[in-house]
């Protein structure tokens, strides 16, 4: 099954898994209910009688394979428990990044892989709660089943920079001995015209082991928006004279840096035009198939936008590789919207943000298109215990990928008592003048950058990161009354025109791209139970904002 846009690996071997699994709904004790064959990947809201099913279900199927294996999943939704032959091997918590478990001597022959999968807010659940988006349920991202030799690559980082005019990377790999020997391997890796080599590297028995390095790279060319050039990074193992394993993934040499006021790529200032996208699509729900990925870069790309704001959660890995193709610009952020207080004190508020934290970084490091990490969307900034935890988020992210900007989009209603702006590199604000309230947008605008310059978030990049209107595909009136398409053109024409020619803003990421499914729980506020904001509705019908959007954005990019 292809889970990015090119081949994996050569070495290592794919075990075929049939897309279709046998699929039980549950009950609270587990007990097997109604039976469906269900296709891998997809939301199980895309059966008819599941449209709105909320509970446990069981995914089953037999498959022949025997030896070390390793089984990837790249998104369950949400909380998943995967059982071999009626043994529990692994537990994840989260819809939006990719687990896996590594399996020892396996005896060849058939065996039952099974994946219980729960989209219900239950009590261990901090981050997957009634929101503004849907928790949608099942395997909703791709699966597969690797053949492992006893000596693997589990990963390969990749951060370039550019020093003494030419460019260099930190490379960095962990290996896995899974025997009980102690092992002596070569780290070879491609990149271009360059080969590196961590050489004679002594694995320990059953540990996984880190190397790393700065290598140069004098004959790169780099990455940018306009000529987005991307080199394949072949890794290969080799042990006693042989290729034993490898991995394949794609780089882009590119920086990205924040210098006072301004966002800079390659040294150059970016002004950001971009749309916030869930991944929410119909009938497909979050489980969004690459031709409707391929079609909404297109749409996206036509507007003359050239970011993307992964709302609010790590995006499927092929459509960051389209963005990586196309030079869009991707702010990724780890999951959490709207979260009180209270939420964020649950018990397991503190791991669960960890664990998606790290599994985001260390699946998507290598994209160049991703300039950003954000956490935390419109959650308490405003007080100490608050502070505490994006302090604490950041600090990670830091750790984890020192190269990129770090930024969180605060709620309006923080303007004049955010506390957490000198933790970031860009101040970011989500504002609705024009639709929450009927302010003008220049005087909103006025208001967040006097309390910005006084603030620990002076002298910083800002951008606007959700700004819109709603707007009923298909609702037009006379009246243009707020929800008729012909309010949401207005107010999107004063919001945009309004903060491009702002030269104390470094951008728009419009809110939002595409109306999406919320939860039950939000009905009063949501007509149709959708986010309605979007410039295109959910099958991608342009609404009148759409024109207006992209003759705005296609007239600041001249």
């Amino acid at each position: 099954m292809n889970t990015r846009l090119f081949q994996n690996h050569i070495v290592r071997k794919e075990i075929p898994l049939a897309p279709i699994w046998d699929f039980h709904t549950l009950n609270e004790e587990d007990e097997k209910q109604e039976k469906f064959q269900m296709i891998v990947p997809a939301c199980w809201e895309s059966n008819p009688k599941l449209s709105s099913y909320k509970g446990k279900a069981l995914y089953s199927q037999k498959i022949t394979f025997g030896g070390n294996v390793r089984i990837v999943f790249k998104g369950v939704s949400h909380t998943a428990h995967v059982y071999l032959n009626k043994k529990q091997i692994a537990y994840h918590y989260n819809a939006y990044t990719e687990f896996s478990v590594v399996l020892k001597d396996i005896p060849y022959g058939e065996h039952l892989l099974e994946v219980k999968v729960d989209n219900t807010f239950h009590d261990e659940s901090a981050l997957h709660v009634s929101n503004d988006y849907y928790s949608y349920g099942g395997i909703t991202r791709p699966v597969v089943l690797e053949q492992l030799d006893e000596l693997f690559i589990k990963n390969v980082h990749f951060i370039p920079r550019w020093e003494n005019d030419q460019w260099k990377a930190s490379v960095r790999a962990m290996l896995h001995n899974l025997t009980n020997e102690e092992k002596s391997v070569t780290l070879k890796i491609n990149i271009g015209e360059e080969e590196i080599a961590f050489a004679d590297t002594v694995l320990p028995p059953n540990k996984e082991t880190r190397v790393e390095g700065v290598f140069a790279f004098p004959s790169a060319t780099t990455y940018s928006l306009d000529n987005p050039t991307l080199y394949k990074m072949d890794a290969w193992l080799i042990h006693e004279g042989s290729v034993i394993d490898d991995k394949i993934d794609r780089v882009g040499f590119r920086e990205v840096h924040v210098r006072g006021k301004d966002i800079l790529m390659n040294g150059e200032k970016v002004i950001i035009k971009g749309v916030n996208r869930h991944e929410d699509y119909a009938e497909f729900g979050c489980s969004v198939p690459l031709e409707a990925m391929y079609r909404d870069i297109e749409i996206i790309k036509s507007l003359g936008a050239n970011c993307i704001r992964t709302s609010h959660y790590p995006n499927d890995d092929r459509f960051l590789d389209l963005c990586d193709e196309n030079g869009i610009l991707v702010w990724e952020e780890s999951h959490a919207r709207g979260l009180n207080e209270e939420q964020m004190k649950h018990k397991n508020f503190d791991k669960q943000s960890s664990d998606c934290i790290q599994e985001m970084i260390d699946n998507h490091i290598n994209h160049p298109s991703i300039f950003v990490w954000g956490i935390l969307n419109e959650c308490v900034s405003n007080t100490e215990f608050g502070r505490s935890c994006y302090a604490k988020q950041f600090e990670q992210i830091k750790r984890l990928d020192p190269s990129r900007p770090v930024s969180f989009a605060s709620l309006e209603a923080h303007i004049g008592a955010d506390l957490c702006l000198d933790l970031v590199d860009i101040v970011s604000f989500n504002i609705y003048p024009k639709w929450y309230h009927d302010t003008p947008v220049t005087e909103s605008l006025t208001n967040l950058k006097k309390f910005i310059h006084n603030s620990d978030g002076a002298n910083k990049p800002i951008l606007i990161s959700e700004i819109g209107a709603g707007g009923i595909y298909g609702y037009r009136s006379n009246t243009k009354e707020k929800w008729t398409e012909d309010y949401q053109q207005i107010a999107l024409r004063e919001q945009l025109t309004s903060i491009l020619e702002d030269k104390d803003l470094s951008g728009v990421i419009l809110w939002q791209y595409a109306d999406c499914r919320v939860d039950s729980g939000w009905f009063h506020g949501r007509p149709k139970t959708q986010n309605n904001k979007g410039i295109v509705d959910i099958y991608r019908r342009e609404k009148l904002a759409f024109q207006t959007v992209k003759d705005i954005f296609q007239m600041k990019a001249e």
